[in-house]
């Protein structure tokens, strides 16, 4: 898939009798959509005959001086007849922007539960060994910028008290944390054992990608281990 192929399908509608912006627009997103959105494009929208606005999944890092395309803030905005002739360069126009990566800024992970520790498992964790009930969660940042991240547990229990925390996660990185391994101010637990929860991820600088999986172990001496992995739940 090239711009070449998109500018040429809007001339195929247009031989075709389709020639009205609202149905162009309909149709360009319907077919071009998924591939647009690889290129950092989150949607398009026909101006006029011969105008095309792309909303830009970034924000503009330096001008650029291609012919027929005009560089905003968040969009640009395409005159077709200036790059019938060259238009991968509205590729290279897109190029100007900085990612606000993939994903969303909100998951949520609706079951979570860490099972206490047995009193052998304790020991054997103080040891240093074994590898045992426990909750994780893993972040990506695809952005080109870091971002700062709000963790914040829900408990089922009205006796508990939510808590939370943040945490920073550089751009083109990801962080994983085990939640078992987090910490209050006190140098306590900040989650509590036995306790169904919700995880709440909130980002405030770029769109993240989030996984939830849970390591449970059980029966004497732990011989029964199951694992579980679920993506979160994005409400965008």
């Amino acid at each position: 898939m090239t711009f070449g192929t998109l500018l040429g399908t809007i001339q195929d509608y247009r031989n075709a009798g389709i020639s009205n912006p609202e149905i162009l627009t309909t149709l360009l997103n319907d077919t071009f959509g998924d591939w647009l959105a690889s290129q950092g494009v989150s949607h398009l929208v026909m101006l006029e005959e011969n105008k095309l606005c792309l909303n830009v999944a970034g924000v503009l890092e330096h001008e650029n001086s291609e012919k027929g395309i005009e560089s905003n803030s968040r969009f640009l905005v395409v005159t077709l007849d200036e790059v019938t002739e060259n238009p991968e360069a509205i590729g290279d126009a897109l190029r100007s922007y900085t990612s606000d990566g993939d994903g969303a800024y909100v998951w949520v992970i609706p079951d979570g539960y860490m099972a206490a520790l047995t009193p052998a498992e304790q020991e054997w964790e103080a040891q240093g060994g074994g590898y045992f009930s426990h909750e994780s969660i893993c972040i990506s940042n695809t952005a080109d910028r870091g971002t700062c991240c709000l963790l914040e547990v829900l408990y089922e229990d009205p006796d508990l008290e939510n808590v939370s925390c943040e945490f920073e996660v550089p751009a083109h990185r990801s962080v994983h944390y085990r939640l078992d391994k987090l910490k209050n101010e006190n140098g306590e637990p900040l989650i509590a054992k036995d306790a169904p929860v919700s995880y709440k991820i909130t980002s405030s600088d770029a769109r993240i990608v989030v996984q939830g999986s849970r390591i449970l172990t059980s029966g004497e001496n732990s011989v029964f281990a199951s694992f579980g992995t679920v993506m979160a739940w994005c409400p965008q």
